[in-house]
C-alpha cells in the first residue's frame, strides 16, 4: 500500500470481503442472523395455530379471527419500511436490535392481553417489528457475502424463517393443550428477548454501509480485522465501495427507480408480490383447508408445520443456483408449482397422495419465495439496499393480504377447498415471467453495477494507489 503527501490512502473495502475465507466470522454472522430469521417466522406465523384457541378463549367471530391476522401482516408492511429507512439511516445492526427487542417484548404482551381490541393493537405492533427485522438482516448478510454467495447467503438466513414457522404447529400441539394459547406467545417473546442478547455483541455493523456513507474509519477497520485476521491496514486509511463516492443525502422511494432500478424494482416487486399472494394463502388457510378436506386437528397443523419444513429444503436446492447463473433461475420453481396446484385442484387424491403434493408443491412454492427474497435488495447500492429491501417487502405484504382475503372470498362463494388451490396457480405463472425477463436483464448488467454476476477483480489486498479523496456527494442511480 503506498500513501501520498497530499492525500490519504484510500482502500477499496469489494475485494477484501470477495477474497475471504469463511471462519469465525462468518460462523458468528450467519448463526445469529439464522436465529433472528427462525424467531422472526415463528413469531409471524403463531397466530395461525393459536387461532383456533383465540377464538374460543375471546368468542371471536371469523371475520375477527381474520382481521387479527391481517393486521399482524399489515403491521410488517409498515415496519418495512419504517426499519428499512431506519436501517440506511443510522445502520444496519441498530435497526435489527430495534426490531428483535420490539417484537420481544410485544409477543410477551400479547400473552396479557384481556381483550379483542388489545389483541388487535399489540398484534399490529408486534407484526410491525417482526416485518422491519428481515430486511437489515439481509442487506447486513449480503454486504458481507462475496458475489459467488450473496444470494445464497440470504436464503440460508431464510431458511431459518421457514424452520421457524413450520415450528409454531408442533409446539402449539405440545404447550397450548397443557398451558392455554398464552404459552406460545411468552416461548416466543422470552426466546427473541435471549437472542437479543447475542445480537448485540455478535453483530457487525456493515462496513460497505459505513464506507459509502463516509462514516467511522476506525470501526470499519476493526471489522475488516475481524473479516480478515491478520491483515494490515494504515490507520489514517480512507476507505471506500468501488468507484461509488460518499454519499450523504436522505433516502427517497424515488432513488428505487432512477436509471436501470426502473426496470429492476418494478421487477422484484412483481415477483414478490405474487410469490407472497400464494405462500400466505397456504400459510393462513393450511391448516383450516387441511381439516376441511379431512384431517383432524393435530394432524392438519402438523401438515401445516410440515410444508414449512418442505419449503426450507425448497430454498436450500435453489439458492446455490441463483449465485452462479442470475434471478432467472428461480423460475424453475413457480413453473413446478404451477401442475402440483392444479393436480390438487382437479384431481381427487388419496390422503396419502394429497399430502405429497401438497409438500411437493410447498417445496416449489417456498422455496421460489426464498430466491426472491434472496434477490430483493441486491440490485442497490448499500446507501439505499435496506430501504430497497425493506420496501420490496412491504410491497410483498399486499400480495400477502390478498391471498387469505382472496381464499376467504372463494370459500365464501361455494368454492371447494380444494378448489381454491388451481385459482391461486394463476400467480406462480406471473411470478416466473417477471423472473425470466428479470434473468435477462441481470445477465447484462455491467460488471461495476450492484446484483451483477461478474465477481470484482480488483487487486486482494483492497489497496488502491491514488492521490486524492474522495468526493463528498453522488447521485448515482446504483
Amino acid at each position: 500500500m503506498s500513501n501520498s503527501t497530499t492525500s490519504r490512502p484510500i482502500i477499496d473495502v469489494l475485494p477484501l470481503i470477495e477474497n475471504q475465507k469463511v471462519g469465525k466470522f462468518w460462523t458468528a454472522l450467519f448463526s445469529v442472523s439464522w436465529l433472528v430469521a427462525f424467531l422472526d417466522g415463528f413469531d409471524l406465523q403463531v397466530i395461525s395455530f393459536a387461532g383456533r384457541y383465540l377464538k374460543q378463549s375471546f368468542d371471536l367471530t371469523n371475520t375477527e379471527l381474520g382481521t387479527l391476522g391481517t393486521v399482524g401482516v399489515v403491521g410488517t408492511l409498515l415496519g418495512g419500511i419504517v426499519i428499512g429507512y431506519l436501517g440506511d439511516r443510522i445502520g444496519r445492526k441498530p435497526a435489527i436490535v430495534v426490531s428483535v427487542a420490539g417484537f420481544g417484548i410485544f409477543m410477551v404482551l400479547v400473552a396479557f392481553a384481556q381483550n379483542y381490541p388489545q389483541l388487535v393493537l399489540l398484534r399490529l405492533v408486534t407484526g410491525l417489528f417482526v416485518g422491519g427485522a428481515l430486511p437489515p438482516v439481509w442487506a447486513l448478510v449480503s454486504e458481507f457475502a462475496p458475489i459467488r454467495l450473496r444470494s445464497t447467503s440470504v436464503v440460508i438466513v431464510m431458511v431459518g424463517y421457514s424452520i421457524g414457522s413450520a415450528s409454531g404447529g408442533p409446539l402449539s400441539n405440545l404447550l397450548i393443550p397443557r398451558f392455554g394459547w398464552q404459552s406460545v406467545f411468552l416461548v416466543g417473546g422470552a426466546a427473541s428477548l435471549l437472542v437479543l442478547a447475542a445480537v448485540v455483541p455478535a453483530l457487525p455493523e456493515s462496513v460497505k454501509f459505513l464506507a459509502q456513507k463516509g462514516l467511522a474509519p476506525d470501526r470499519i477497520k476493526r471489522t475488516l480485522l475481524r473479516v480478515r485476521p491478520g491483515l494490515s491496514l494504515p490507520h489514517d486509511a480512507t476507505y471506500v465501495v468501488g468507484t461509488d463516492v460518499v454519499e450523504r443525502k436522505q433516502f427517497t422511494p424515488v432513488a428505487l427507480f432512477r436509471g436501470r432500478l426502473a426496470v429492476l424494482t418494478t421487477l422484484v416487486w412483481a415477483s414478490y408480490f405474487c410469490s407472497a399472494t400464494v405462500v400466505f394463502y397456504l400459510t393462513f388457510w393450511g391448516p383450516i383447508l387441511n381439516e376441511q378436506i379431512g384431517f383432524s386437528v393435530s394432524a392438519a397443523a402438523t401438515l401445516a408445520a410440515g410444508t414449512s419444513a418442505a419449503g426450507a429444503l425448497g430454498q436450500v436446492l435453489i439458492g446455490r443456483f441463483i449465485d452462479r447463473r442470475g434471478a432467472g433461475t428461480i423460475a424453475i420453481m413457480p413453473l413446478l408449482a404451477v401442475p402440483c396446484l392444479l393436480v390438487i385442484g382437479f384431481v381427487h387424491l388419496s390422503a396419502l397422495a394429497y399430502v405429497f403434493v401438497l409438500l411437493l408443491s410447498n417445496v416449489f412454492i417456498i422455496g421460489g419465495h426464498g430466491g426472491v427474497i434472496g434477490i430483493s435488495g441486491i440490485f442497490y447500492r448499500p446507501a439505499i439496499r435496506a430501504n430497497g429491501a425493506g420496501w420490496a417487502t412491504s410491497v410483498s405484504k399486499l400480495g400477502a393480504m390478498l391471498g387469505p382475503w382472496l381464499a376467504g372470498v372463494l370459500l365464501d362463494h361455494g368454492l371447494s377447498a380444494q378448489g381454491t388451490f388451481f385459482v391461486f396457480a394463476v400467480f406462480p405463472v406471473v411470478m416466473m415471467t417477471a423472473l425470466l425477463v428479470l434473468g435477462r436483464f441481470q445477465r447484462r448488467l455491467p460488471a461495476t453495477a450492484d446484483g451483477s454476476l461478474s465477481p470484482v477483480t480488483a487487486a486482494a489486498d483492497g489497496a488502491t494507489d491514488v492521490t486524492r479523496p474522495p468526493r463528498e456527494e453522488t447521485t448515482a442511480a446504483g
